[in-house]
Parts: structure tokens; sequence; C-alpha cells
């Protein structure tokens, strides 16, 4: 069973293309890690259990993607 936080990333994530997993195990199944990584993140058994936490591990992952994209633009293409 999902917290509402957890709900609300199945519904939303890729268009809803997950809105039908009902537990993690269904959500390991899909095999997309970023998906995985979202609702491990979002759960109460990682103590997200406010809006605010939320929101905080959801710009932190964003941060750690942008630094990442950031450092693949700036490589040099051999």
């Amino acid at each position: 069973m999902f917290n509402p936080f957890q709900r609300i990333c199945a519904d939303a994530y890729c268009e809803g293309d997950f809105a039908h997993v009902e537990d993690i195990e269904q959500v390991r199944a899909v095999s997309d890690t970023l998906f995985t990584f979202l609702m491990i993140e979002l759960g109460t058994t990682e103590d997200c259990d406010t809006r605010e936490e939320a929101l905080r591990r959801m710009a932190v992952a964003i941060g750690n993607i942008q630094d990442v994209a950031a450092a693949i633009e700036m490589m040099q293409i051999a």
C-alpha cells in the first residue's frame, strides 16, 4: 500500500503509465529505475511522511539529475 506521495508519483510519472501499480514489488517489476528510485524515496519506510519532506526529496533528486546533465553537456566529444 502506498502513501499519498507514492500514489501521486505513480499516477503522474510518464503520464500515468504506471498508475496501475499497487505495491513496491510491482514497481520493481516494471524495470524503470528512475520510477523505482522515486517511489522508494517517497516511501513511509524512508521517513517521507510530510508534503514538505516529499518536496525536499524531489528537489534534491532534481538537483542531482541537473548536475549530471550539466557534466554530460560539458564533456568533450572525441
